[in-house]
Parts: structure tokens; C-alpha cells; sequence
């Protein structure tokens, strides 16, 4: 039997026209596309939201502070101060009774939305300047004489930078924003202590809560415990903003990334709550700028100390800046370049033995010296924990001591106090002995 095709039935749904499955294919992930955008709007606004109601705003110092540059890929600088203020402190024996505030901590950030870079430059807090309308006098005077808008006049008068926003907090509020985070990992080559401060932690990677990793920061009596004696480290003006620096680059490892909407308005509002800010960055866009600068990294931090040499003024220990090199820093700081090139090369070493195994700093020693280091000493580390070798170095060397990993081919680096006339400490791993042997 035969089948006759008038009678066969025939669907009245025409044809699709070739490649329209494809358009509507599209269309679905035009309308996907348009859902994730207007979440990140949402997570944008929820944060600013979540900022706003918890942050403190400073209506004092906006009027002081410098036109927000209109395009958003252009830098923004800003003055962080970290003030002294013991209200709230659960305890003062570490730090003593203080009449007033002072800014302890002294930094210009600078960030750079086009690149997702950032700039730290600290001032030393005794460095000695002209604070408008009180003479001469340590920087950090100028927080107790006349707040915030002193502090910015006096920072721009110093420097000739632009700064666009305010950022401070406080001992509680620093302590509280290290403990939110679940506290900080820091690499200690030996066991390390400042008896004023209340420092006091042993050799390795430590997890230090708010009130150790406070203590560290306020240190100027640094001492290391090497072999049978405390040794004072980078105990100074200069060693204290090197050990801040430090510590931020290691609260910036320590960030997580919000997994969730929510979470990330809990975090914007826990963090909020313990900083004092300009209104102006109250009211702009910060979260949003924050977006554009979340792939920032230590790696893509850079850190400098403002240049200078300690000497005595009108009876007290000050720090003068360091002429031609201060200047040379402000303006690299100024157009974004490389901060202090000369500080960050690293050749004189000290290389101690993190595995046990006989020989391995001896060896370690030979291989740079082949590579055209010079070995300053050779001795153990206070642990035999290492697996992976670590080089030590300050804040500013973290790029020299990079490409020395890249060099070698193995180890990781970290950021620590050192001895006068050492770049860096070679912690020798397990990795690598195993490198040299098999090589």
C-alpha cells in the first residue's frame, strides 16, 4: 500500500528560518549577561550602602583635601593616619598613658585604577617639618595640634603631593579590623620581641591576632633572639614603617573575596565601622572604585619609606629627609613611577639552613656566590620546618627578591626585619636540597 502524500499531515508551524535558533541563542545570553551585570550594580550599591551607615565621616577635613580627579581610570591619593588614641584599649601597659592622639601611622596610598596598581609611601612619624601656624616640630605633632585638616596641610605642605581623601583608625580599630579577618600570617626568621610594645612570638610563620600584630606594628625596640643573645633589628623610625608596611601587604594576603552578596555587605560594614573617613569619600563611589582595584595584590603593591637619617632637634630624636634622594621619591611617587630603585636591589645575603639536611646551607651558599651574590654569613635557622625555601627581604626589595626566585627556580618570598647591611635572609628549604642534589 501506497501512501498518498496529499493525505499525509503536514504541521502549519512554518519553518524556522536558518539561524534564528541562533539569534535567540544570543538573546539568552544577552539577557544572562544583562542579569550578572545588574547583580554587580547590586553588590556595588548594597556595599556603598553597608559603607555609609557604618563609617564615620570627618566634615572637618573635606574642604582641606584636593579635587577628585573627574576621570575614574585616573590615580586617587590618599592619606591614611593611624592616630594614637588609647579610648578603648582593654589594656595601656604596652603602650603607656598619652595626652592626646598623635598620627602614628602615616601613609599616602596611591592607587591607580587603569592598571589595578597601588603605591604605599610612608612618612616617619618624628620626621621634622613646618606644621602651619605651630613652627617646626615633628609631623605627627600635627594630628594633636590641630586634627585631620592640620594633618593634610601639613603632609601636602611637606610633600607637594595631592591628596584627595582621608582615611583614619584607631588602635581598637585596627586590632578589631586584624581579629575580622581571622588574623595575620607573618615569617619570622628567629623567635622576635619588643618589650614596650608587648611583642613576643617565636620563629616560623606566625598567625598573629589584632593585639600582636598592633604590637608589631608600634615597634621601635625590635630585637630578634639570634643564637644565645637579643640582637635590636631595624629598631628605629625607619624600621617601625617598614614593619607597617609589612603588615599591610600581609593583611592585603589575608582578604578573602566575598562568596556571596550578603557576605560581601557583612564585610564592607564590619570594616567600616572602625574607620574615620573624609564626608567627600563618604558620599563618592568607593565601592565601586574598590571593584576596579579587587585584583589588587602584594604583588602589585609597591612600598617605600620616605628617605632621611635620624639626628637630634631642640633636645629630641627627629628625622630629617634625606635631600637629593627625598625629593627624587616624591616625584616618582608623583607620576607613578618605581619608588627608590637604588634600596630594592638585593646582593649582600645571609643564608640559614630551614631543612636539617648537613651541608644545605653550604651548598645554597656556593650557588649564589656563583651567581654573583656575596654571602655575608652562613649559619641554622630556628627551625628545620622549611619545605619550601624563603627569602626574606623589606617591603621595598619584594621585586629584587622575585627575580632572584626566578633565578634559582625554586622558593617563595616573604617581607621581614634584617640586620643592618643584609638585603636579605635565604631560609634553605627542602626544595631546595633537593634542586641542588638532583642538579
Amino acid at each position: 500500500m501506497t501512501t498518498d502524500p496529499a493525505s499525509t499531515p503536514v504541521s502549519t508551524r512554518p519553518l524556522a528560518p536558518k539561524g534564528r535558533w541562533w539569534r535567540r541563542v544570543v538573546i539568552g545570553v544577552l539577557l544572562l549577561a544583562n542579569l550578572g551585570v545588574g547583580l554587580v550594580l547590586f553588590a556595588v550599591q548594597s556595599g556603598q550602602s553597608a559603607f555609609n551607615e557604618n563609617v564615620t565621616q570627618n566634615t572637618d577635613v573635606t574642604p582641606e583635601l584636593d579635587a577628585r580627579p573627574t576621570e575614574n581610570t585616573e590615580p586617587i591619593t590618599f592619606l591614611v593616619i593611624g592616630s594614637d588614641t588609647r579610648e578603648g584599649l582593654e589594656s595601656l601597659q604596652n603602650f603607656g598613658e598619652s595626652n592626646g592622639a598623635r598620627g602614628d601611622v602615616i601613609m599616602l596610598i596611591k592607587l591607580n585604577p587603569a592598571n589595578g596598581s597601588a603605591q604605599i609611601l610612608s612618612l616617619p612619624r618624628d620626621l621634622l617639618v613646618d606644621i602651619p601656624g605651630h613652627g617646626t616640630d615633628r609631623i605627627n605633632a600635627a594630628y594633636s595640634f590641630g586634627g585631620a585638616p592640620l594633618m593634610v596641610r601639613t603632609v601636602r605642605a611637606a610633600t607637594g603631593l595631592p591628596i584627595h581623601h582621608y582615611v583614619e583608625i584607631d588602635f581598637v580599630g585596627f586590632q578589631a579590623l586584624v581579629n575580622e579577618i581571622g588574623g595575620v600570617h607573618l615569617d619570622f626568621p628567629y623567635p622576635a620581641r619588643d618589650i614596650n610594645s608587648g611583642l613576643d612570638v617565636e620563629a616560623g610563620n606566625q598567625l598573629l591576632d589584632g593585639a600582636q600584630a598592633l604590637a608589631f606594628a608600634r615597634s621601635r625596640r625590635y630585637e630578634e633572639l639570634q643564637g644565645d643573645s637579643w640582637v635590636n633589628i631595624d629598631a628605629d623610625d625607619f624600621g617601625r614603617t617598614r614593619r607597617q608596611q609589612r603588615l599591610i601587604l600581609a593583611i592585603l594576603s589575608e582578604l578573602k573575596t566575598p562568596s556571596s552578596l550578603t557576605e560581601a555587605g557583612s564585610i564592607v560594614a564590619s570594616f567600616a565601622q572602625h574607620l574615620t573617613v573624609d564626608s567627600a569619600l563618604a558620599e563618592s563611589s568607593l565601592v565601586q572604585l574598590a571593584f576596579q582595584m579587587r585584583g589588587i595584590s602584594s604583588q602589585t603593591m609597591e612600598t617605600a619609606t620616605l628617605p632621611g637619617y635620624i639626628t637630634d632637634f631642640e633636645g629630641k630624636s627627629v628625622v630629617r629627609m634625606s635631600h637629593p634622594e627625598a625629593d627624587r621619591m616624591i616625584v616618582a611617587f608623583a607620576e607613578g613611577k618605581l619608588l627608590d630603585l637604588s634600596s630594592q636591589e638585593v646582593l649582600r645575603l645571609e643564608v640559614l639552613n630551614g631543612n636539617g639536611v648537613e651541608g644545605a646551607a653550604g651548598r645554597m651558599s656556593d650557588l649564589l656566590e656563583e651567581k654573583g651574590f656575596e654571602v655575608a654569613s652562613i649559619g641554622e635557622a630556628d627551625s628545620y620546618d622549611f619545605e619550601t625555601t624563603t627569602i626574606i627581604v623589606r617591603p621595598e626589595a619584594l621585586a629584587s627578591a622575585q627575580a632572584l626566585v626566578d633565578l634559582l627556580g625554586f622558593g617563595t618570598v616573604s617581607t621581614g626585619s634584617l640586620t643592618d647591611g643584609i638585603d636579605a635572609i635565604v631560609i634553605v628549604g627542602l626544595d631546595a636540597d633537593r634542586s641542588l642534589q638532583s642538579g
